[in-house]
């Protein structure tokens, strides 16, 4: 295409209109913004070449002063709208250190006639979900036809090549008459599979999902299939006093014959000489040549001390059930296993990972761990550097302590050691997704479900990082995934309610939340959520019951009392927010959370001296986050406790000192759209930033996107200090009003009208 204006356009699957500055694929419009428009056209008008970014700046930014950070924005925006977020580009290529290409299929293309444009609504993805609920009603086949198609686009991250060769160690068989030695089976089945994990040309399935086909008589073939690996490793173990006799089967997947088995008669002491020669004999039977660093690796995770060796076995089982009473016992096990070995390095990182469960498991600070813990990952370090095990709980301790740039270096040094290491993927996965890096975290997420795709904690993770890129329908069958694996945990429909939430469905989010409720009926943050999606449908009755029900469950008080405090407000206006905040004494608290909202609470009051008094004495607190002050977590919610402090200095007349805070949150907005995140709460929160620095229309704009994407607060823009200057203008009251009868609609759904 040539020219310098392009009419209506094919590019990719996209219907592209210049002239209404809109993109539309398969019933889906969105509106451009003319400067995005501009970018979109210059690129098009040489398809597949490269465009420089100097070009760019010279033909989409005329008259501004803008560096190549811009472009990089844009584009990546660009490549958000169309959908192009994929590690492999199908809309627009990058060229290192020369500019973009765009790599779509351009042609010209009038409009159909008779079809305009239709704008996109506010209740597109409350559609969308609840097609998702609908489609529940259909049959088992119809049903697993759907997921699959939701599930296509990533299942290439998730398979290997048909060629690589790929185990599962199920787990060992006690076969001993006593059958006590279940939990040694179970030490002895993981290590095995570590060992094997120490070849580089074998991928190994990971422990949870070998484990999952405990007990379960499962033809071979559908093991293999299911857990996309192409042999199978079958064992039992038989102890008669000092002996232990382990016999072992290898079986090809693919079509359930018997390639090698054999008996190993040993005494108990040989239990690591039992582990390397089925190894080498696994190996053997691939056809897998093993190297010598493959076996300098076989060497580290000996001990000279086979009761070491057999007590460290049955810390390894204690510590995968992740209760405190078995924590213990692990702990208890590895202490034993160093008092007989000192030199033992994978015992020394056992208990140095165990410790540092102590935090969730046992209530211990991270202080206190981090004192017994740092001692001992630093003798493991001294006895042996080559242990991915080692960076992997070093990365563990350096996330709880929130050094997490040094977390994410021991992690990807973790895994460039073992490209098995599939807990260090899903861990990097998770931290990336939690500094806002939604399309990295998914790459690291995927290797990790090819080793564990059992996992349900993984599925919940990758159902967490498709909604923040707005890839519904594949957020949808994951986090159906995780509610099928889930045991008795809570946090599949966490994720769940989180993603009927960011679409703006906050019927199925009532529906998830009740039941991760009643999966936990003590887990505060559930009742929180539960309460503010029935305020924000106001029901405020149920809000408050919940609430109640919260203080009796939980014992938090100064939490249901925040709660409260909004409800009141949503009650009564500011007269009775003054008298819950009297009754209650928020603002008397020593923690920094009920101080920050205590400061909110009086901004809604309309005072800003007070807000900042409180604010600045909840930054000095023991217990305040300052990675959460103004972090990528929360303001993917739409929250920032930044932007309460800069709202009260605003209010107060320091302009300067809020023009800092303020420039801080959009720095922070700005990053998170360009990594992709695309959540109703960040436009939100970006509309609240430019409405505050006077951008009124830009905070249209970003209010209205909020509202496409599922924004629900109408209400509160109505009330809160942010919206002042623009309450006055009838887009902002067409569009509260908009969200307000989808809120009614719902309300109604839940409290029909007789």
């Amino acid at each position: 295409m040539s020219g310098k204006s392009l009419g209506p356009f094919r590019l990719g699957a996209w219907l592209v209109d210049p002239n209404l500055d809109t993109i539309s694929r398969a019933g889906e419009t969105q509106k451009l913004e003319p400067r995005m428009m501009r970018l979109l056209t210059c690129l098009a008008h040489s398809p597949g070449a490269v465009v420089s970014q100097e070009l760019l700046l010279t033909n989409v930014w005329a008259g501004v002063v803008v560096g190549p950070a811009s472009v990089y924005q844009a584009i990546s925006q660009l490549r958000r709208l169309l959908g192009d977020t994929d590690p492999e580009p199908s809309y627009i290529a990058t060229v290192p250190r020369k500019g973009y290409r765009l790599i779509a299929p351009v042609r010209p293309q009038e409009p159909e006639p008779g079809l305009p444009p239709v704008a996109p609504q506010p209740g597109a993805a409350r559609t969308l979900s609840r097609r998702w609920v609908w489609i529940g009603v259909l049959g088992g086949t119809a049903l697993m036809a759907l997921i699959g198609l939701a599930w296509m686009p990533l299942r290439r991250w998730v398979q290997t090549e048909d060629n690589g060769a790929s185990i599962v160690v199920l787990p060992f068989v006690d076969m001993s008459v006593e059958k006590s030695d279940q939990p040694f089976c179970d030490g002895l089945t993981e290590e095995l599979s570590n060992w094997l994990a120490q070849i580089p040309t074998l991928r190994v399935v990971a422990r949870t999902s070998a484990f999952s086909f405990r007990g379960l008589s499962q033809d071979v073939r559908f093991i293999g299939k299911t857990l996309n690996a192409n042999h199978v490793l079958e064992g039992s173990l038989r102890r008669s006093g000092d002996h232990l006799r382990v016999t072992v089967q290898l079986i090809d997947a693919r079509n359930g014959y018997h390639m090698w088995s054999s008996e190993f008669d040993h005494p108990i002491e040989d239990a690591i000489k039992i582990q390397e020669e089925i190894a080498r004999s696994v190996a053997d039977s691939l056809e897998i040549r093993l190297t010598e660093d493959t076996a300098q690796r076989f060497a580290e995770r000996r001990s000279v001390s086979t009761e070491a060796y057999r007590l460290y076995l049955l810390a390894r089982h204690y510590q995968q059930d992740r209760t405190q009473a078995s924590n213990q016992l692990a702990i208890e096990h590895y202490q034993q296993a160093l008092a007989a070995d000192p030199q033992f390095a994978l015992a020394t990182v056992g208990l140095a990972y165990a410790t540092i469960n102590e935090i969730y498991l046992g209530g211990r600070s991270v202080n206190d761990v981090s004192a017994i813990a740092e001692p001992l990952l630093a003798r493991a370090l001294s006895l042996d550097p080559r242990l991915s095990e080692l960076y992997a709980v070093r990365a563990a301790l350096r996330a709880e302590q929130k050094r997490t740039d040094e977390a994410l270096a021991d992690l990807k040094h973790a895994v460039s050691l073992n490209a098995n290491n599939s807990w260090a993927f899903a861990v990097l996965g998770r931290l990336y997704n939690g500094q806002g890096q939604p399309r990295v975290a998914l790459q690291y997420l995927m290797r990790a479900l090819a080793l564990d795709p059992q996992d349900y904690i993984l599925h919940a993770r990758q159902c967490l990082a498709l909604q923040d890129l707005a890839r519904y329908a594949q957020a949808s069958a994951a986090c159906r995934r995780a509610r099928e694996l889930q045991g008795p945990g809570q946090w599949a429909f966490v994720v769940s309610d989180w993603l009927a939430w960011t679409q703006g469905d906050l019927v199925e989010a009532l529906r998830w939340s009740a039941a991760a409720l009643k999966a936990d009926p003590h887990d505060m943050d559930s009742y929180q959520r539960h309460a503010d999606f029935l305020l924000t449908l106001g029901l405020a009755a149920e809000a408050r019951q919940t609430y109640e029900q919260a203080r009796a469950a939980t014992k938090e008080e100064e939490e249901v009392n925040i709660g409260l405090a909004q409800t009141a407000f949503y009650e009564g206006g500011a007269t009775a927010l003054r008298t819950h905040l009297a009754a209650t004494k928020l603002e008397e608290s020593e923690h920094s959370r009920p101080l920050i909202q205590a400061a909110y609470f009086h901004l809604l009051l309309g005072e800003p001296s007070v807000a900042r008094q409180l604010m600045a004495r909840a930054m000095h607190a023991p217990d305040f986050d300052a990675i959460r002050f103004n972090g990528p977590w929360s303001a993917r919610w739409g929250q920032s406790d930044q932007l309460i402090l800069a709202a009260a200095e605003l209010q107060s007349g320091d302009t300067v000192a809020a023009a800092k805070h303020l420039q801080e949150i959009a720095d922070l907005v700005d990053r998170l759209l360009a990594a992709g995140e695309e959540r109703n709460g960040i436009y939100a929160l970006k509309a609240e930033v430019s409405v505050l620095r006077g951008n009124s229309e830009g905070a249209m704009q970003a209010l209205n996107r909020a509202a496409e994407l599922g924004w629900r607060y109408a209400w509160w823009a109505e009330r809160e200090p942010y919206f002042v200057s623009l309450r006055a203008r009838p887009d902002f009251r067409a569009l509260t009003a908009r969200v307000n009868v989808i809120n009614d609609r719902m309300r109604s759904e839940i409290h029909p009208v007789h």
